[in-house]
């Protein structure tokens, strides 16, 4: 099986990725043009990280094509996949467009099974335009249009790519490649075509094996151990892979939030959602289907006869069986036994509540087996450069408010302890003794816990190391980046910050698009962009831009795009591609450059006025360092489109960018030589240390 490939109103944009990663939409020529003739292409707008179609509708040349579509139920008018084109003419009165969508190969080449009524559908232009309710919407092109207008093409995901029979069940991984080709045509024959691709994914269904693991498996081994030990039935809850797979379930369900709000409604969640998409996809797929095949010899019916012959035979699933593996999961499932109290009777106490450390070692286990298969997951996933730090962190927080809010439900025993006991072994941090109440902790839990965190400090602490080992793992096969020693700091940790900064939650919850409180996971209203004048007062701070007059700081201010960044999120990657310009109007931005020993050490600051992105304008190279917020930050991004005739209208401009960007290159040179000077002086000092010690 192929990797799956890379494929509302107006409210805040979020950290900005600057690199197009979907290079499919090539234009086809033909035929030449006659002498004379402008050259007529079409040209499909690539999937820019952190941009979304709509978002042409406020800031022109800074949307783009979304690279995924999702199957959510009945056709709404809120979920569309938008395709932007370009034509290269103004004129297009004699000109026609036709459309054809076909479902691609299980090896992602295009297969020509072709979806119903989309084979050359003639559909007309349509454009982006605000209604008077600052809300996006469409209508047909206008005669005469510039040819830098981008166009737009429509599909209800549900409508128009769902019908007929079943075409995302088990056997195609809930998901389809879509290959999307755009003709022109003057008299019936093909003037121009380009062609592009999106992932269509029926979302009902994720999370469906999971649910399926608990229901046939967890639930019937609960049954069965304490029908064993002369005991009624407890319920499913206290089994030891209850927790992890209802966390996990859970966790899944608030980043798939995500991924609605980001590709159904277009808001600015995670940058490049299609990524996570396809990794969860595949997560989903590998670790189910590594436990079903480690226990098919003793749990029937977890595969349907047709799943299983899929399973085994099917061509979208050559690289999940190579990949799965049965012996570890087995190893997991031998940690299932649940520690009763032999007392006969049902009672809430027929569990001991030594059974918190079973559940312990089970999700211990469990995890580590599951990250195993993340890494593979990541592999067929491809890799993401750009935001595949913004990205761990966001599902790391939704791992953090799963374990939150669904502990009661994961571990019933917590309800044979006492309301101070519980909080105890709730909320505990190591070494935090002296600063407690006065508590006796029976010896069972006090063996269960020792000096040793909560439940709550555990779970997040373990499987922050288990997802920063994973990235670890995935950089050094240049699979994913990250700024730092680590790819999840504490510093990002939602409740490292309830405990040691309580004040900067709301920043994380609102980042992430909830509201400021924990205990509520309500998504924010869409709250609207500053308007125009509210923005031209932003800009009107940045020294770079005092030459403008106030007419083009005026157009400026119409369509740049604001991007909100949170704590530590990157606006620039070092070593990335990109073309737009960014000025600081909210906040304090830090600089780190990555140096040849692969360390990022941070060079400086920027703050209120400070433009970024200069140097790559006036090379054309890519980024030189990376940019990211300390706490919070929002930054105004100008596009080409905008800059570009001014720099050449104004060599008094450029000549200031170069002086800005010559400068800063000697500071930050300097600043690395004096960094150097440092460390070389720290080696020679502890030499000098640690000789004489060896010597005795």
């Amino acid at each position: 099986m192929a990797p799956l490939p890379p494929p509302a109103g107006r409210t805040p944009a979020r950290g900005s990725r600057d690199v197009p990663i979907d290079h499919a939409a090539i234009p086809d020529l033909d035929p030449a043009p006659a002498d004379g003739e402008a050259p007529v292409w079409i040209r499909i707008v690539g999937f820019v990280p952190g941009q979304r179609p709509t978002d042409e509708a406020f800031h022109p040349s800074l949307g783009s094509s979304d690279q995924a579509a999702l199957i959510l139920g009945e056709p709404t008018p809120h979920n569309r996949a938008y395709v932007l084109y370009e034509i290269s003419v103004a004129d297009t009165a004699d000109l026609q467009l036709d459309v054809t969508l076909t479902f691609a190969g299980a090896d992602g080449s295009p297969a020509r099974e072709p979806i119903s009524g989309w084979d050359r559908r003639v559909v007309p232009a349509l454009v982006f335009e605000v209604g008077g309710d600052g809300v996006p919407r469409l209508t047909e092109a206008r005669p005469g249009m510039s040819a830098q207008e981008r166009r737009v093409l429509a599909l209800s995901p549900e409508r128009d790519l769902g019908a007929g029979d079943d075409p995302f069940g088990f056997d195609e991984l809930f998901s389809r490649q879509v290959s999307v080709e755009l003709r022109l045509t003057r008299g019936g024959e093909r003037v121009a075509m380009a062609r592009g691709s999106l992932l269509a994914c029926d979302l009902r269904r994720t999370g469906s094996l999971y649910e399926r693991l608990i229901e046939r498996l967890v639930a019937p081994d609960t049954a069965h151990q304490a029908d064993a030990a002369g005991l009624a039935d407890p319920g499913v809850r206290f089994h030891p892979w209850y927790p992890v797979l209802l966390i996990g379930g859970d966790k899944a369900a608030l980043y798939e939030r995500a991924l609605i709000g980001d590709i159904a409604h277009k808001r600015h969640n995670l940058s490049d959602p299609g990524w996570l998409l396809r990794v969860g996809l595949y997560l989903e797929f590998l670790t189910c289907l590594g436990i079903v095949e480690a226990l098919k010899d003793d749990v029937g019916g977890l595969l349907t006869p047709a799943e299983r012959e899929a399973f085994e035979h099917g061509e979208r699933f050559a690289e999940i069986r190579k990949r799965i593996d049965p012996a570890r999961w087995r190893e997991v499932w031998e940690l299932r036994e649940i520690a009763f109290v032999r007392r006969g009777a049902l009672r809430p106490a027929s569990v001991s509540p030594r059974n918190l450390l079973c559940k312990q070692r089970a999700t211990l286990a469990f995890l580590e087996a599951h990250h195993e298969d993340l890494k593979h997951a990541i592999e067929l996933a491809g890799s993401n450069h750009h935001d595949a730090q913004e990205t761990w962190q966001r599902v790391f927080r939704d791992a953090e408010r799963a374990v939150l809010r669904s502990t009661s439900a994961a571990f019933p025993e917590l309800g044979l302890l006492s309301e101070p006991l519980r909080e105890f072994v709730l909320w505990h941090r190591r070494g935090t003794f002296g600063g407690q109440r006065a508590l006796r902790v029976p010896g069972q839990v006090s063996g269960l816990l020792g000096d040793q965190d909560g439940l709550f400090a555990s779970a997040c602490s373990q499987y922050r190391r288990s997802m920063n080992a994973v990235a670890a793992w995935s950089r050094e096969r240049l699979l994913m980046d990250y700024t730092g020693d680590e790819c999840v700091p504490r510093e990002v940790s939602l409740l490292e910050t309830r405990l040691a900064r309580p004040e900067q939650v709301e920043l994380l919850q609102r980042r992430d698009g909830y509201q400021a409180r924990l205990d509520i996971i309500d998504a924010l209203p869409e709250t609207g962009l500053p308007s125009i004048d509210e923005v031209e007062r932003l800009i009107s701070a940045a020294p770079v831009l005092a030459p403008f007059t106030d007419q083009e700081r005026r157009e400026l201010a119409r369509t740049a795009r604001l991007v909100t960044l949170g704590p530590l999120e990157r606006i620039i990657v070092q070593g990335q591609v990109g073309t737009s310009l960014f000025v600081i109007v909210d906040g304090v931005v830090e600089v780190l450059v990555r140096g040849a020993d692969g360390e990022d050490r941070a060079v400086g600051e920027m703050e209120t006025g400070a433009v970024i992105g200069e140097m790559q304008l006036l090379s054309g190279k890519a980024r030189s360092a990376t940019v990211r917020a300390i706490t919070t930050a929002t930054v105004c991004e100008i596009a080409p489109r905008f800059y570009g005739p001014l720099l050449d209208s104004r060599p008094q401009l450029h000549d200031e960018l170069a002086a800005i960007a010559a400068q800063r290159l000697r500071e930050r040179e300097q600043m690395l030589a004096d960094m150097s000077l440092a460390a070389d002086r720290a080696r020679s000092v502890w030499a000098r240390w640690i000789r004489p010690a060896r010597e005795h």
